[in-house]
């Protein structure tokens, strides 16, 4: 039975977002998948499929014309586009980080500007914002990314205090590391960088290496499942950890010296 419940999903060519794609639709929603290249989406299920630039505002607008013309509304928005450059931000290259930050921060805005309007008329939402486990806490070489996920936390505190007297609700999901291509885009990305012998952080890159080679890596479908219930629950927490190894969530918990300490460490 079709639900009438309108989710718009961002990055939905890969990963977390494409598997939420598959299991909303296939519950019954109207599931509005979108990537940069629709034709990534060729073999997805959905009830529309777009091309949306999160960083560009006339793709976005385009999009979200198109969907209020085909269903009227748009009930739930999940901002799930992002990526990842690594590197120590003394040698990170500051224009790859910018552009990191135009997608994973930036993007998040864009896409509440275009969205909250409609909610806006409504009287009601959700926006779903997709962090990282990486938001709550910083490793070395990764401090960029990291970054980028402490302003999706920020982000999203201050659209619950700004939109509550709206009934527009909103939450951040902080996932843990996963079997998507997320690592490959961040190896191809960052990979000049990181693969320099005669750089003074070469131990650096060889140690994060060689740790993401044996890290345990959730599936997607079931973070996926994890996220689908979330966000249809009547009233969202202000964050959700999703399939995030119990040593993580712990570090979360640790003072400023214990989570330096352990970083160290690993």
């Amino acid at each position: 039975m079709k639900n009438e419940i309108v989710i718009l999903i961002t990055g939905c060519s890969t990963g977390i977002g494409r598997e939420l794609c598959k299991i909303l639709f296939n519950k019954g929603y109207t599931v509005v998948a979108t990537a940069r290249n629709v034709e990534a989406l060729k073999d997805l299920s959905a009830s529309l499929k777009l091309s949306l630039d999160i960083t560009e505002r006339e793709s976005i607008y385009a999009a979200i014309n198109e969907v209020i013309s085909r269903f009227h509304k748009i009930d739930i928005l999940v901002n799930n586009a992002g990526y990842s450059v690594r590197g120590a931000l003394e040698e990170i290259n500051v224009n790859s980080a910018k552009s990191m930050f135009d997608v994973n921060v930036f993007g998040i805005i864009n896409m509440i500007q275009a969205v909250v309007p409609e909610m806006r008329k409504k009287r009601s939402g959700k926006i779903i914002n997709i962090g990282s486990i990486s938001g709550k806490f910083v490793q070395p070489i990764n401090g960029a990314y990291c970054a980028s996920k402490f302003a999706v936390e920020a982000l999203s505190d201050a659209l619950r205090l700004e939109l509550h007297s709206y009934n527009i609700q909103a939450t951040v999901i902080e996932p843990g590391p996963m079997k998507t291509n997320f690592f490959k885009t961040l190896a191809d990305n960052s990979s000049n960088l990181m693969s320099n012998p005669n750089s003074c952080y070469s131990h650096f890159y060889e140690s994060d290496a060689k740790y993401r080679n044996n890290q345990k890596q959730a599936d997607p479908k079931e973070a996926a499942k994890a996220i689908s219930d979330v966000i249809l629950k009547r009233r969202l927490n202000s964050r959700y950890k999703v399939a995030v190894p119990f040593t993580y969530s712990m570090i979360t918990h640790f003072p400023d010296s214990l989570k330096e300490y352990f970083m160290k460490k690993r």
